[in-house]
């Protein structure tokens, strides 16, 4: 069954476990973000504080950027994969949209519906690229990088879980976590980018990210609101810039190409033996 619907990378020695977990943990972040969307509107037309607000959907929306190479094999299935993983995520911008618009805070609304219109991007992103073109990602994710996910996220979420549950400070699902991680795991690949919009794009998604958790921490400390509004607008732009990152690295010529490469590495080799 595993070889109908998944489909292994070439060159690749994944188990089918890995395989069906790159598939199925996209949906289980996008799940829960829509649960966490929800529960916040509740919270927010019952007006009491609450000492859960977007952890879960914190932690795992980092699979949804991981989306992109969810080994389908099936052109039909992929299109109907990432039309879903469209409608949970804007299912959940609204969710936020209705719970800020009870609280009448203009400035979040229009903070959501630019993610709504980001993400709108990002999908017909990738079914040009996975669907229409076919073109196959050239960032691929491994069973490491997976286990390396997780163990940075231990070390993070030990610093951020007395935040989620202070019921004196409102939080919703924050993706800063999961740029964090992105950054370090796209910076890898540097040494394979060869055009400078790519380069450029990791350059800023790594400014981005860090003004975004810079200030996190600031309105976490100083309880100011206009932390917590830089915050906002610098995740939404890293997103767009994820976003763009994650499209780009599906066409080649962002890419040097393999000789180049290995020509590269020999050379490195010979000054280091020398």
């Amino acid at each position: 069954m595993t070889h109908h619907i998944v489909e292994r990378p070439i060159g690749g020695n994944q188990d089918g476990f890995f395989l069906w977990a790159m598939v199925i943990l996209p949906i289980l972040s996008l799940c829960a973000y829509v649960g966490d969307a929800f529960y916040f509107y509740h919270e927010a037309l019952e007006q009491t504080p609450s000492l859960y607000e977007g952890l879960l959907s914190t932690i795992l929306i980092l699979f949804a950027y991981l989306q992109y190479c969810a080994p389908i094999k099936s052109r039909a299935l992929r299109l109907a994969y990432h039309i879903l993983l469209y409608i949970l995520i804007e299912t959940g911008h609204v969710g936020y949209i209705f719970a800020y618009s009870c609280t009448k805070d203009l400035f979040s609304v229009i903070i959501f519906i630019g993610w709504m219109i980001c993400d709108t991007f990002f999908t017909a992103g990738l079914i040009y690229c996975r669907i229409y073109r076919q073109l196959h990602f050239h960032i691929e994710v491994e069973n490491k990088h997976i286990f390396h996910f997780i163990s940075r996220l231990d070390v993070i979420l030990a610093l951020f879980i007395p935040v989620f549950l202070n019921k004196d400070l409102s939080t919703t699902t924050r993706d800063s976590i999961a740029f964090f991680l992105l950054f370090d795991f796209f910076s890898e690949k540097y040494e394979r980018f060869s055009s400078i919009w790519i380069k450029a794009c990791l350059y800023l998604f790594a400014a981005v990210t860090t003004v975004s958790i810079a200030c996190e921490w600031l309105y976490f400390r100083f309880d100011e609101d206009i932390f917590n509004s830089i915050t906002d607008v610098a995740e939404l732009v890293a997103g767009c810039l994820c976003n763009s990152l994650i499209i780009m690295q599906f066409f080649p010529y962002h890419f040097k190409p393999n000789h180049l490469r290995e020509m590269a590495h020999q050379l490195q080799v010979a000054v280091v033996s020398t």
